[in-house]
């Protein structure tokens, strides 16, 4: 987690941390749209499975690299970190590292893709998930602003 005020440079460290990792960056504020649209869906008349935003994302960023390329990809969340959105996200940030979705599929989280979540403060996030991240808070008086 990086944690600071709007201003404080959160994007500008990742983006350091971007070049220097060669680090491809999957970003979305998951806040801005529902669950629904975040997770996917299944048409209960026609049992078909449409992914939403963070599950498409997560199948593209945890495919395998191809054969003999190191590549780091990371999953950005960018916005407030909350039970509505989150619940879904304790089997990925716990020892299983699996992401499991309503129509029963999972996708493991691969050694190769890092979930980061780029916050102005942990106002309504759980004990539970604080716990589980590590965290950086950017703080502006101490970068000259």
């Amino acid at each position: 987690m990086v944690v600071g005020p709007t201003g404080s440079g959160k994007s500008s460290v990742i983006e350091i941390l971007k070049r220097v990792e060669s680090t491809t960056i999957y970003a979305m504020n998951p806040k801005s749209i529902t669950v629904k649209e975040l997770y996917g869906e299944m048409n209960l008349e026609t049992r078909e499975w449409k992914d939403g935003l963070l599950s498409k994302t997560f199948r593209i960023a945890n495919e395998k690299p191809p054969q003999g390329k190191e590549e780091n990809r990371w999953i950005l969340y960018d916005g407030d970190v909350d039970a509505v959105w989150v619940e879904n996200m304790n089997s990925v940030m716990d020892d299983n590292k699996l992401l499991t979705l309503i129509n029963g599929d999972r996708i493991r989280l691969e050694r190769s893709c890092k979930m980061l979540f780029e916050v102005a403060d942990l106002q309504y996030a759980s004990p539970a998930t604080i716990s589980r991240c590590g965290m950086v808070y950017v703080d502006p008086r101490n970068l000259g602003f």
